[in-house]
């Protein structure tokens, strides 16, 4: 597993971004961005289950965008193994949008 993604499982989940946060959020935003921004396509499916977990609540400075398009990079035969991933997504929100992005994108394979 790349060390990027074991940095961001140490991370943990993102909190949800707040009017109240202060200026110090700006380094654990910049961390979380240049780690997400190192990850090539596509990802294993080991590195998707911890990615997935990080998702926050509802949002992070838009990047829960980022950690959504490399879990949906995940190269999986299996219908039910990535079902699996999703359905693995701590984040109610987050998982119904991978969930509604998943089902429109089978419609378009035909």
């Amino acid at each position: 597993m790349r060390n990027e993604i074991l940095q961001l499982k140490d991370l943990g989940r993102m909190p949800n971004e707040s009017i109240n946060d202060t200026e110090s959020i700006d380094e654990l935003v910049n961390t979380y961005d240049a780690l997400l921004e190192q990850i090539q396509l596509p990802i294993s499916f080991d590195e998707a289950m911890v990615l997935v977990q990080i998702f926050p609540e509802n949002a992070f400075y838009d990047l829960q965008w980022s950690l959504l398009k490399l879990v949906e990079s995940v190269c999986v035969d299996d219908e039910n193994k990535y079902i699996q991933l999703i359905n693995s997504c701590p984040s109610q929100e987050w998982r119904d949008t991978l969930n509604a992005r998943y089902a429109n994108y089978k419609r378009h394979k035909g």
